[in-house]
């Protein structure tokens, strides 16, 4: 019984961090495309 309940809170545990990483990943994508058309038109309208 306890290699079963340590096994399972292992698999919630690895479960957790796969779902934080996913989501840090797809929060850290969605800034990139907001923040690099901004910077894109602040370096060319400069260079104009």
């Amino acid at each position: 019984m306890a290699q079963i309940l340590l096994n399972s809170a292992v698999a919630a545990l690895i479960a957790a961090v796969f779902l934080t990483t996913a989501i840090a990943a797809l929060r850290s994508q969605d800034r990139a495309l907001q923040k690099v058309p901004v910077k894109a038109n602040e370096r060319h309208h400069p260079n104009a």
